[in-house]
């Protein structure tokens, strides 16, 4: 055979081989919330970019992150974070610096925009019920939440230090804007902590995902519970037997990040800067009440004006809440879940 015949038939057999596809994993919080994101947006992105995206999902993703990079075994190349804890990350290098070429640096509002982890939508943590338990009077506040005389019942908290002393300080009167202002007193982080542990022999259920949070909100296993408001809008819209209230709401950001050393540092942010088009985190909001971040995305009629009152940071809603202070949580993060840890283990 000659050369050149030898040459045509490599060629021919390569040729035949097929191509791989760029293959990435992405992490995030699974459940409801995680196949809407795939549905609305990674998995169009994926297509789009011609890209094979594994999905993995964990609890605890910044434990997760840091047990990843630490150790030098990178299993994810996206992972979905709140933004408190994507400013943690941060903080303590466990990720990728954004990359601006990739992604449209103006997508976010200049105060909610990160060099290190892309916000991309907006959620309340709420308090949720049972209809069948409290009918037309349930619990309407933070403080009768707590009171386990007038409201009795199963109830479920997160079993995280964010979100739950917020919430905690909420129950005994301090006003959503000066929630953060007394966490930051020496005696403030105490003083939430010892409002969580008062409650801690009712509660039934310490919940570590957002899905099961809203498992046991639809399985009636729980009467009164803390979750996020797109997890019980799809409980209630499903047909279950459950309502929640935007009322002291602590208003937060998830973001997506790319760990420190990730295989696919560049295929990953073109996957993020794909999955974040204002088209895509619009139609979200189609599978769950979480809304953009992106201020493109409320225009042009992307989001339909009744789906808009859903929606955490719709004005109506907002007026009571928190903003969760990703700051605060960089500079007192681990001092508040050794707090909350040690409060638990007590």
């Amino acid at each position: 055979m000659s050369w050149l015949r030898i040459s045509l038939t490599a060629f021919a057999i390569s040729a035949a081989l097929p191509v791989h596809a760029q293959t990435l994993t992405i992490t995030t919080a699974g459940g409801d919330y995680g196949n809407a994101m795939k549905e609305a947006m990674w998995g169009p992105a994926a297509k789009e970019l011609g890209y094979d995206v594994r999905e993995e999902t964990l609890s605890d993703g910044l434990a997760a992150l840091k047990m990843q990079v630490t150790s030098g075994a990178i299993a994810t190349d996206i992972i979905h974070l709140g933004s408190p804890e994507g400013a943690q990350a941060a903080a303590q290098s466990l990720l990728e610096p954004l990359d601006y070429k990739i992604i449209d640096a103006k997508s976010v509002p200049e105060g909610a925009a990160s060099d290190y982890c892309y916000p991309f939508d907006s959620y309340g943590t709420v308090m949720s019920w049972n209809t069948k338990t409290y009918g037309e009077n349930p619990p309407k506040t933070w403080a009768e939440f707590w009171d386990v005389a007038k409201f009795p019942g199963r109830r479920a908290l997160r079993a995280n230090a964010q979100d739950s002393i917020e919430i905690a300080l909420l129950s005994e009167g301090v006003a959503p804007a000066d929630v953060y202002a007394v966490l930051s007193t020496p005696e403030g982080l105490e003083r939430a902590i010892m409002r969580l542990e008062a409650i801690k022999p009712d509660v039934a259920v310490w919940w570590t995902s957002g899905a099961q949070s809203a498992q046991l909100l639809k399985d009636g296993e729980a009467d009164l519970v803390v979750t996020w408001n797109g997890r019980a809008e799809t409980v209630r819209k499903d047909g279950g037997a459950a309502d929640y209230t935007f009322k002291g709401s602590v208003i937060g950001t998830d973001c997506l990040g790319v760990p420190k050393g990730a295989p696919n540092k560049e295929a990953a942010m073109k996957l993020i800067a794909a999955m974040t088009q204002p088209v895509r985190v619009a139609k979200l909001t189609d599978f769950i009440a979480y809304g953009p971040v992106n201020p493109a995305a409320y225009e042009g009629g992307l989001i339909p004006e009744d789906r808009l009152k859903t929606l955490a940071t719709a004005p109506e809603n907002a007026g009571t809440s928190v903003f969760s202070n990703s700051q605060w949580w960089v500079k007192n993060g681990e001092a508040a879940q050794q707090a909350f840890d040690e409060m638990m283990a007590r």
